[in-house]
């Protein structure tokens, strides 16, 4: 037996008795904003709505020699765990979830061959304001290795800064013993290289979507049509009419004008014969009769960024904000409030959950409704290629920004891509996307659905439509009675009124201090941006609405100079008129410096403005900085956004 896997579910709990090793081949700590925010919301959300039940993460594989462990796969999730337990630890009064930072005196994780990442990790317990310092040479200039680490310290910081201070403990030791991980053991003597490279190049994997497709075509006819559909719409990280391109090749395609996407028609997109792949597909997956050949062979196509049609349209690369299983839960929403005598399905909105939710979509073995399923689905991909926004890359700076953008076609009967000019509607939609929960972004429910019923009528930067999303956003951001989920199914009857109100002058004018939510930082500036879009200076028109997660204060918390920054009560210090949202390579450039070198700074900038609430204050508010200036600026920002709601 020695050639066998050992396979445990485990927690951090029991893992109290192991320590961890990077090995020299693991690639350096990689997770940005999002899979932090993902991970992070995930926690937040299981922990509040179901705090008894145990929440998997994922797997991971370890050679293991006694009690040292070298992990061959899972650094990137074991490394994040460590920063989420040292930042709980930190603000806990008497968390288990310090436990898992250190074994026998030795810290819990290290890396082989990185010494600076141990003395990182060892400051970190060790020395006080190390969020100050965070970003000082000796951390990063020196050593880049670390870059994203220490982002990750301080996302993380933001994220738990916002969290009540009486359920910390309590979220702490739900981590500590609910979080739950599949630890998988290699055999002795194996090749751990060899392991690792097969790991990354094998590409085997069948997921939830999979099983889902073939269940609900096992059910009805017509199964290589509906299929296709499907297919066109499964890689959200191409453009829509690109998939149905590849999924309908004998579509006289020189015919086909934009507007035939808006809903499936058997007269405009064809397909051949039904092949082996569509076959397959018409049969119930059964997981436990397959071996690892059959799944090779199961596997989907593998989707391709640059392909010929790509080439030939002189393509922009897109990202999408969501999964193919989160526009599936969507649109499935949409699918049940549509159907007459149907409810919301119960529970979480999470992927994870996929097979258990369209269970009750294949247990009605209603043919008919499925293929109503399969053809909204079609509807709302191409509403989200057209309407929603996405990640678009620049080859050139190599970076990605949120946009919306625009269709053409060109003589060859290809469609190219551009980008539309900002508009309140991405400005808008970015504001929700990074305020809100990465893995369900309850308003899509609504909006697409909004889209669906009137999207004849509308263009992505139509003020009808931009004035329903207006009220949308504010509808979620002060709506207490309810859960976003049901908020986002009852407002799909387009009902806005509301029984408990969000006090949003009692909220903003309370010295919450980096516990402010930061969607009224990112709110406010989408407010200042609307009205200022016609502003023309070069700063102003590079500006974006970008993902920020750290909290500056202006007036300094701790100052350099103290003579120059005389000690002001905390009521003023913490409030929202003395506070901005940063980046967290902004505020590690401002840090504790006086405010008038922070506005120097400000002014010397000439590509982009960090924040439109950072230009009332150094350009337009009254100087010097002091009590009166905060509370004048405070009063300022608060009616531009009451305004916005209330129209006061």
């Amino acid at each position: 037996m020695d050639n066998i896997f050992e396979t445990k579910i485990v927690s951090l709990k029991t893992l109290d008795n192991y320590n961890f090793s990077i090995p020299t081949y693991q690639r350096p700590y990689v997770w940005g904003d999002e899979q932090l925010k993902k991970i992070l919301d995930d926690f937040y959300l299981a922990f509040n709505t179901a705090p008894n039940d145990v929440y998997y993460v994922s797997t991971f594989l370890t050679k293991e020699n006694n009690n040292e462990a070298e992990l061959i796969d899972g650094q990137q999730r074991f490394t994040t765990l460590w920063l989420i337990s040292f930042v709980l630890d930190s603000v806990c009064e008497s968390s288990e979830i310090s436990k898992f930072l250190k074994k026998d005196g030795k810290l819990r994780l290290s890396f082989e061959i990185r010494k600076e990442v141990g003395d990182f990790f060892r400051s970190l317990l060790e020395e006080e304001n190390t969020s100050q310092r965070i970003f000082e040479e000796q951390y990063i200039i020196k050593h880049p290795y670390l870059k994203n680490i220490a982002k990750a310290f301080v996302f993380i910081k933001g994220f738990i800064d916002q969290l009540p201070v009486t359920e910390l403990d309590d979220f702490g030791d739900w981590i500590y013993r609910n979080v739950h991980l599949i630890k998988n053991t290699t055999p002795k003597n194996t090749d751990l290289n060899k392991l690792f490279s097969t790991i990354n190049s094998a590409g085997i994997q069948l997921e939830q979507t999979d099983i889902i497709k073939a269940n609900l075509l096992s059910l009805i006819d017509e199964k290589t049509k509906y299929s296709r559909i499907w297919e066109s719409c499964e890689n959200m990280n191409n453009f829509f009419e690109r998939n149905a391109r590849d999924s309908f090749p004998s579509t006289k395609w020189e015919a086909v004008h934009m507007q035939d996407f808006t809903f499936f028609n058997d007269a405009v997109f064809k397909y051949q014969s039904e092949n082996l792949r569509d076959k397959r597909n018409s049969e119930i997956f059964n997981i436990d009769n397959f071996n690892i050949d059959e799944l090779e062979e199961y596997k989907r196509p593998e989707y391709k960024s640059l392909n010929e049609e790509t080439r030939k349209s002189d393509e922009i690369y897109c990202r999408s904000v969501i999964s193919f299983g989160q526009i599936l839960l969507h649109t499935y929403r949409i699918h049940l409030y549509r159907e007459k005598g149907l409810n919301d399905f119960e529970g979480t909105f999470h992927v994870s959950r996929l097979i258990e939710i369209f269970n009750e979509l294949v247990l009605r073995k209603n043919p008919e409704e499925i293929k109503r399923f399969f053809l909204l689905l079609w509807d709302i991909r191409y509403l989200f290629d057209k309407y929603i926004i996405k990640w678009i890359s620049d080859v050139d700076t190599k970076s990605e920004s949120l946009e919306l953008v625009n269709i053409n076609r060109n003589k060859e009967s290809y469609y190219s891509r551009s980008k539309y000019e900002k508009s309140e509607s991405l400005m808008l939609q970015s504001v929700l996307y990074f305020t809100g929960d990465y893995l369900r972004q309850y308003w899509l429910t609504t909006y697409l659905n909004y889209l669906h019923k009137n999207h004849s009528n509308l263009s992505p930067t139509d003020e009808k439509h931009l004035n329903y999303l207006e009220k949308l956003d504010n509808t979620f951001s002060i709506c207490k009675s309810i859960t976003d989920k049901e908020l986002s199914w009852s407002l799909m009857g387009q009902d806005f009124e509301i029984e408990k109100r969000f006090n949003i002058k009692e909220y903003l004018n309370s010295n919450q201090g980096t516990r402010f939510k930061h969607y009224w930082f990112q709110k406010l500036e989408y407010i200042i941006w609307k009205n200022w879009k016609f502003e023309e200076t070069d700063e102003f028109k590079s500006y974006k609405i970008t993902s920020k997660n750290s909290i500056e204060h202006i007036y300094p918390q701790n100052p350099e100079n103290i003579l120059n920054h005389p000690e002001i009560k905390d009521e003023y210090l913490h409030s929202f008129g003395n506070l901005v949202l940063l980046s967290v390579s902004q505020n590690s450039e401002y840090s504790n410096k006086s405010v008038s070198v922070k506005k120097s700074m400000f002014k010397e900038k000439r590509d982009a403005y960090d924040t439109l609430k950072s230009y009332y204050i150094f350009e337009k508010s009254a100087h010097p900085w002091n009590i009166d200036s905060i509370k004048e600026h405070q009063k300022e920002m608060i009616k531009k956004i009451t305004k916005h709601y209330f129209n006061e």
